[in-house]
């Protein structure tokens, strides 16, 4: 049975296989993922969060031509055919770190090739939000998190504010409960 693992954790810097049909049945590992996805109220789930060595994740895109808005599904053995010039820096968090978030630089638009759970061949092109989301998810794969995408520095900066807000929402919470 697949479940979130949170760092630290060694998978979450593997490099994963190339997903194989033969060997996991496509259709169930996406039904899994999206739940877990979904329980964990996230926006993209990847191979190595679940302990699974093979190129598949999951997004919930927002305004995707051609996939239905909140849905989750699948991508499999991804490759990126062309990112845009222009960037955006904008706040990401991952469900392997909890309640850490930090600014990252990321491709405004992408453009991928990747598999179906069919195994259908697909092009899909993706800017915003979801670029943002697939890029993420992406990493992943190659054992890189976003925190190997900002300095010591800025990872510092985020740990503690994530450790404040930890302390005041244990303290509001010790405060309810009495």
């Amino acid at each position: 049975m697949m479940k979130l693992i949170h760092a630290p954790n060694n998978w979450l810097e593997k490099t994963v296989k190339p997903f194989n049909f033969e060997e996991h049945d496509a259709p169930s590992i996406e039904k899994d993922m999206v739940e877990i996805m979904d329980t964990e109220r996230g926006v993209g789930l990847s191979a190595n969060q679940v302990e699974l060595d093979a190129q598949i994740f999951v997004i919930k895109p927002t305004e995707l031509k051609g996939y239905e808005d909140n849905k989750g599904f699948a991508i499999i053995n991804p490759k990126i055919t062309h990112a845009s010039q222009e960037t955006v820096m904008a706040e990401e968090g991952c469900l392997s770190f909890p309640f850490l978030y930090i600014k990252i630089k990321r491709p405004f638009g992408l453009v991928v090739d990747c598999l179906d759970i069919t195994g259908k061949e697909c092009t899909i092109e993706l800017t915003g939000w979801n670029a943002r989301v697939f890029g993420h998810e992406y990493d992943h794969l190659y054992g890189i998190n976003f925190i190997d995408r900002v300095s010591k520095l800025r990872l510092s900066m985020a740990k503690k504010k994530r450790s404040n807000y930890i302390k005041k929402y244990d303290q509001l919470y010790k405060r309810r409960i009495k």
